[in-house]
């Protein structure tokens, strides 16, 4: 078979490139591609904070082995960047964090090299919206003179302080010059930033502060727990029951420091033999009770739980357990605010006989009609109306004695068990 010259031609500028450039970066390439199939530095399982997974090589820096530098090799087509965090893994599984500081600039790219250092420090902060953040970051010493080099910041714009300070860098974040951390028990206030030397890290500078034994949390290495945003679900007092087949469509508000707010918001399904996604849309499935998770869709890690019931009138007669999930221990009044009642599809005739299960002893108790009867007399004699039925209602009182484990609400109707399950809180 004869092959014509222009064939034969088109055939080797796609396989070694049309330029120079190109061959060079081709045969660079399939180079790197050799080098880290037989490199003992090779590691196949790398991945970042982000999500994706590729293999490279790492080596240590030869001139200067004591900055605790190392350099990473990775393919063109490898998408990571500079201030992605890597995991790198160890021999006894677990995963060490490096950030990605600086990239080596070449005049032929036959792969991509990164200069990375190993995170010493998880930071936590709370961001300007009252929101809690956290990075793995390095916290800078004295011999990270490469680290320093990079940024502008360093021994230019930050004026010394006359106590203790520090330099991080981490991944980019938006951080305000009013933001606080806790590391290692002590206090640090931000001085100064820089995140324009290097895209991708912000370089920060910090000076000592006095720990703020109210609003700091040294147990969880934050400050300012007065400045995070309190977010609170407000729901219908009445339960929520929807029917097998109903798209769900739960009423509530959230409020932000009181206040409400309109972030848009997910619903997360916990029992999906309850609740779940059909063809897009949250539907109910089977009946049952089961809780729904409300959570920001722009901040996912701030979620409330909101509890429903779906009934089958297919399946007959259904009923639940209406009253609050959680009650808090007894004290004062607290006790008459914790009616339960049995609810059905249809209206409930006759006695319930309620009980408790508990999972420790002295969790709860349930008021018998003489203590009822005795309230609702003091009510009356105030001018107050307490209104309870004594065939479908039960009244439950929390320990006094702080233990704070769950228990399980039993009425029996008609044969029949229901059961809901009731958490004891602290009173503040």
């Amino acid at each position: 078979m004869k092959y014509r010259y222009v064939d034969v031609y088109y055939s080797r500028i796609n396989h070694f490139g049309e330029t120079t450039a190109e061959r060079i970066a081709k045969m660079g390439a399939e180079s790197f591609e050799k080098w880290l199939e037989e490199s003992p530095h090779a590691i196949k399982n790398l991945s970042v904070e982000r999500g994706i997974r590729f293999g490279g090589i790492i080596n240590q820096k030869k001139d200067r082995p004591e900055e605790k530098i190392m350099i990473l090799h990775v393919a063109n087509e490898t998408p990571i960047v500079v201030g992605d965090v890597l995991n790198w893994p160890t021999e006894d599984g677990t995963l060490e964090k490096w950030i990605l500081f600086q990239k080596e600039k070449k005049v032929n790219g036959t792969h991509q090299t990164f200069f990375i250092t190993r995170c010493n420090y998880l930071l936590k902060w709370i961001d300007e919206l009252g929101h809690r953040q956290q990075s793995w970051s390095h916290v800078v010493s004295s011999i990270d003179n490469m680290i320093k080099g990079n940024y502008r910041t360093w021994n230019a714009l930050i004026t010394p302080q006359p106590n203790k300070y520090m330099e991080v860098i981490m991944p980019r974040h938006n951080i305000n010059r009013a933001t606080n951390f806790i590391v290692e028990d002590e206090s640090w206030s931000l001085v100064e930033y820089d995140y324009t030397s290097v895209p991708g890290v912000i370089y920060l500078s910090l000076t000592e502060n006095k720990v703020n034994q109210i609003y700091d949390d040294l147990d969880d290495n934050i400050a300012d727990l007065d400045r995070e945003a309190r977010y609170e679900l407000l729901v219908p007092t009445e339960t929520q029951v929807f029917m097998v087949g109903d798209t769900i469509t739960p009423s509530y508000s959230l409020t932000k420091n009181g206040i409400v707010c309109d972030y848009e918001t997910e619903i997360l399904p916990v029992d999906k033999k309850v609740v779940k996604v059909v063809r897009g849309v949250l539907t109910a499935v089977g009946a049952g009770e089961t809780d729904l998770t409300v959570r920001l869709k722009d901040f996912p890690q701030i979620q409330k739980t909101l509890h429903i019931v779906v009934s089958d009138t297919s399946k007959g007669f259904s009923a639940y357990i209406e009253g609050a999930a959680q009650i808090k221990l007894d004290y004062g009044e607290t006790r008459w605010n914790n009616v339960y009642e049995l609810k059905g599809t249809e209206p409930i005739e006759g006695k319930v006989e309620y009980h408790i299960e508990e999972y420790e002893t002295g969790t709860a108790t349930l008021l018998i009609p003489v203590e009822i009867e005795a309230h609702q007399k003091e009510e009356a004699s105030k001018g107050r109306e307490f209104s309870f039925n004594y065939d479908t209602q039960c009244i439950v009182r929390a320990n006094s004695a702080n233990i704070l484990n769950p228990f399980e609400l039993v009425a029996i109707y008609n044969g029949k068990e229901y059961r809901k399950r009731i958490d004891v809180v602290p009173l503040w």
